[in-house]
């Protein structure tokens, strides 16, 4: 079986093509039954109708990979459409477990990860979105890495991705990236894709240093646990992603700012500390 870990992680690593045979697919889901307890933080913003259907899809992949235990933690970011209600109808396995949490205001996914990531009992965590864009099974492959590495991100820019964009959408994201490299040397090719795993106590020792609770929160949780030395994985996504929705500009000056403050937190202000080069 160790054999067949390493054999999982080690096509990670080397940027394997994910869409295998299925018994290739199978030594993903044994490396992940092995992790014993994970625990999938969704959050969730009106997402009545799509956040049932979410949760349980990714209780059927888990449950199909034996692992002992796992639970879904679904937080219910001041939604207006009952989204708290409605995932209680949610199917969810019998090795799993389903907690919702939710709170009056909207106060932002980032916010909404941070309560979840808090809530969560088991040593391995994903974020996952609840509003269905991406494939369920893209769990076994940020989930399976851990076994090595700290933290594994969902590139929709990975060479193996298949994204379909419309053009607009597409600049601003590359513009995105191309401005958090510049301002905080945070050499990834995607932070924003919501499908992520961590090893838990290393995400919570983080996550007590980042302060963006909006669009910027991945950025910035991603260049805290670079700066602590996280062996961070990228991995393409299983399935195709679509990004077609529109940003408003005030969205994106937003997205700016929070840049700016998170390189005058994590970098700027670290290397004008005295004695620094």
């Amino acid at each position: 079986m160790a054999a067949s870990v390493g054999e999982a992680v080690g096509a990670a690593g080397e940027h394997a093509a994910l869409r295998l045979c299925p018994s290739r697919r199978s030594v993903w889901a044994r490396a992940v039954a092995l992790l014993g307890c994970v625990s999938v933080v969704m959050p969730a913003y009106n997402l009545a109708r799509m956040a049932p259907r979410t949760a349980s899809a990714v209780s059927d992949v888990l449950e199909e990979t034996g692992i002992p235990r796992y639970e879904l933690v679904l937080v219910d970011d001041g939604s207006r459409d009952g989204t708290h209600l409605a995932v209680l109808g949610a199917r969810v396995g019998p090795r799993g477990s389903l907690h919702v949490i939710r709170y009056e205001r909207n106060r932002g996914k980032g916010f909404a990860l941070t309560v979840g990531a808090r809530r969560a009992a088991c040593p391995y965590v994903a974020f996952f979105d609840g509003d269905g864009d991406i494939d369920p099974r893209q769990l076994l492959y940020i989930l399976a890495p851990l076994h090595l590495y700290d933290v594994v991100v969902t590139s929709k820019w990975h060479p193996q991705s298949r994204t379909d964009a419309a053009p607009l959408r597409r600049v601003l994201s590359h513009g995105f990236r191309g401005l958090a490299w510049l301002l905080t040397g945070l050499r990834l090719r995607d932070t924003q894709t919501g499908a992520k795993a961590f090893r838990r106590q290393l995400l919570l020792q983080a996550l007590s240093r980042v302060y963006a609770r909006r669009y910027s929160f991945d950025a910035e949780l991603l260049t805290v646990l670079r700066g602590m030395g996280a062996r961070i994985l990228e991995v393409p996504s299983v399935a195709p992603l679509r990004l077609h929705g529109r940003h408003r500009p005030r969205i994106i000056i937003d997205m700016l700012m929070e840049l700016l403050a998170i390189a005058y937190r994590h970098r700027l202000r670290w290397t004008q500390r005295p004695g620094r080069g």
